[in-house]
């Protein structure tokens, strides 16, 4: 009978291989057990590979759109809150007006009033969400309306005023302007303000409004332009209280202004406001669009999770195992490194 035997560097160089290969399995166990999905998704997929790719890049695309609906919903909000300030100071500047009407002695409170409406409505129209200017139409990268202190439209309607009268507004000699006179030029310095000097001078926006895209075939309009009709009329209107109320205009001429400014206020007011519900109807298409993708999203994620994901218990179990396998290989290693006819001879 033959005696055959192993050598104990042999058994070594077999644990020490067995050992490598358990080490370099581990750390894709591990991933995994963190991941819920397979380390390698190509190799354990194999041909539904481009299927998980797929799958992926809707879910790619559905995110997308939904950050662009985020940032949508902020900006009609912010839409929402500044045309909000627009009626509040067409409001605060009626309520101004009818407290001095056939009494015009505490006119300056008017012009005070229409001042600072001017300011706020320009700091409203110049709102921005994310560096863009909500007013701005496509021109969106653009402050859409300028201040009219010193601007070419204020320059432009106090040159109007000088060649219907002759004089200077603040001139003393306006005290003798008669109400026909006042409301036939009220008429021609409107139709110049929207027609030339807003494009002149006032506004830098565009009146196209572009479509943004918040779901499959699904476009809205996130805003409107600071060049919509009754924006232009509000501003003219604040712009006129302003000048007039600041100037030496008698009382039948002060009353003709006045009236003629509540009455385009209370327009303009009754425009905006439609505006405002156009607005509230793209901020309810968007809500649905953003729930609708949600579902899709959470739809597509489970299909991904059953055609890649991996049972964490399941993996944590193998992870165990093979940690357990690799301390006991190297405790047999230490044991077999010490098997050596030297040793025994000691």
């Amino acid at each position: 009978m033959k005696a055959s035997y192993v050598s104990t560097a042999a058994i070594n160089f077999g644990l020490r291989n067995s050992t490598a290969s358990m080490q370099r399995t581990l750390p894709n166990l591990q991933l995994e057990t963190v991941t819920g999905r397979n380390a390698d998704s190509g190799l354990a997929l194999g041909s539904k590979t481009g299927e998980l790719a797929s799958l992926r890049h809707d879910i790619s695309v559905i995110k997308r759109l939904t950050d662009t609906n985020d940032l949508v919903s902020v900006r009609m909000r912010t839409s929402q809150s500044s045309m909000g300030q627009l009626t509040a100071v067409g409001d605060n500047l009626i309520e101004a007006i009818s407290l001095v009407l056939g009494n015009n002695s505490q006119k300056g409170a008017v012009a005070i009033t229409a001042k600072s409406g001017i300011a706020e409505m320009t700091a409203s129209l110049n709102a921005t969400v994310g560096g863009v200017f909500v007013f701005g139409g496509e021109n969106s990268d653009a402050v859409p309306i300028n201040d009219y202190e010193g601007s070419p439209a204020q320059t432009a309607f106090r040159g109007q005023f000088a060649a219907a009268f002759g004089f200077p507004i603040d001139s003393p000699l306006a005290a003798n302007i008669s109400k026909a006179d006042m409301e036939t030029f009220l008429v021609s310095a409107e139709s110049d303000f929207l027609s030339t000097q807003w494009a002149g001078g006032m506004s830098n926006a565009s009146s196209d409004v572009p479509d943004v895209r918040v779901s499959d075939g699904v476009t809205v309009k996130t805003s409107i332009s600071a060049n919509e009709k009754s924006v232009q009329k509000l501003m003219f209107s604040t712009i006129l209280a302003s000048e007039m109320y600041n100037s030496q205009l008698g009382d039948s001429a002060l009353d003709a202004v006045g009236k003629y400014v509540v009455e385009n206020v209370t327009e303009a007011s009754g425009g905006i406001t439609k505006m405002r519900g156009t607005i509230g109807l793209s901020q309810e298409r968007v809500e649905r669009a953003s729930a609708a993708l949600e579902v899709k999203k959470s739809l597509l994620e489970t299909f991904v999770i059953d055609l890649d994901g991996v049972d964490p218990y399941e993996t944590a179990i193998q992870v165990n195992s093979l940690l357990t396998q690799i301390e006991v290989s190297y405790s047999v290693t230490a044991r077999i490194q010490n098997l050596s006819l030297m040793q025994y001879l000691r």
